[in-house]
C-alpha cells in the first residue's frame, strides 16, 4: 500500500521537499536519497499528472496540495479525478470539508493546520479522536512547545514546515515530536537528516 510506504519512508528519510515551482522538479529527483517525499504545490490540472508521474517513477512519494493546483476544484468530481487519474501517494489541505470527503474516498490525507495563535491550537487538541486526517502538518516548524504537546496527544504522525531553513531547526522540530519536517529550501534537501 503507497500509504505504507509513504509512513515508512518518513520514517528513514525525515525531510519532505516542498515544491512551489516546476523548475525545482529536478533538483527533488537529484537529492530523492534524502527526501521521504515531495509535497508538490504547483501545476494546473493540465500538469499535474506528468508531474506527480515523474516523481513517482523516480522513487518518490507524492503529497499533492490540492488546494494550489490551478483548474483544480475538489468536488467529488475533483477528488475522483485526483484519486483515479492524478494518483498523488496523499493529498495535504487545510480544508476540512475536503479532508472529509477525501477521507471518505479511501484518500491518505495531510491536514495542513497553521497556528496563527493559541485558539487554532485548542481547537486542534480539544478531542484528538477529531482528527480525521492519516497526518498533521503543522505550521509553521518554530514553534516547538506546540509541536512537542500536539505529538504527545496526537493518534497521527506529525509533520512540521514553514519558516524551516536550518538544520538546527529540524534537529529542534525532531526534539520535539515531529517525526518529519517539510521545507521549499533546495539548499536542506542536500542534508541527511538522520545525521542530526
Amino acid at each position: 500500500m503507497n500509504e505504507t510506504i509513504l509512513l515508512e519512508n518518513l520514517q528513514k528519510k525525515k525531510m519532505v521537499a516542498a515544491l512551489k515551482e516546476p523548475k525545482y522538479i529536478e533538483k527533488v529527483v537529484k537529492y530523492k536519497h534524502n527526501l521521504g517525499a515531495a509535497l508538490l504545490m504547483t501545476g494546473t490540472i493540465l500538469t499535474v499528472k506528468r508531474y506527480v508521474d515523474f516523481l513517482q517513477k523516480n522513487g518518490l512519494s507524492v503529497i499533492l496540495h490540492v488546494e494550489r493546483i490551478g483548474g483544480l476544484e475538489m468536488d467529488k468530481d475533483g477528488i475522483d479525478f485526483v484519486k483515479k487519474y492524478v494518483k498523488p501517494t496523499a493529498i495535504v489541505s487545510t480544508n476540512q470539508g475536503i479532508i472529509k470527503r477525501a477521507k471518505k474516498a479511501g484518500l491518505f490525507v495531510v491536514q495542513r493546520v497553521f497556528l496563527i495563535d493559541t485558539d487554532v491550537y485548542l481547537h486542534l487538541v480539544q478531542d484528538p479522536r477529531n482528527i480525521q486526517a492519516d497526518i498533521i502538518e503543522l505550521m509553521p516548524s518554530r514553534a516547538p512547545d506546540f509541536i512537542e504537546k500536539l505529538s504527545k496527544i496526537s493518534p497521527v504522525p506529525i509533520i512540521t514546515g514553514g519558516l524551516l531553513s536550518l538544520p538546527e531547526h529540524a534537529k529542534s522540530a525532531f526534539d520535539h515530536g515531529a517525526a518529519a519536517v517539510s521545507t521549499s529550501n533546495p539548499e536542506m534537501w542536500k542534508l541527511d537528516l538522520n545525521q542530526l
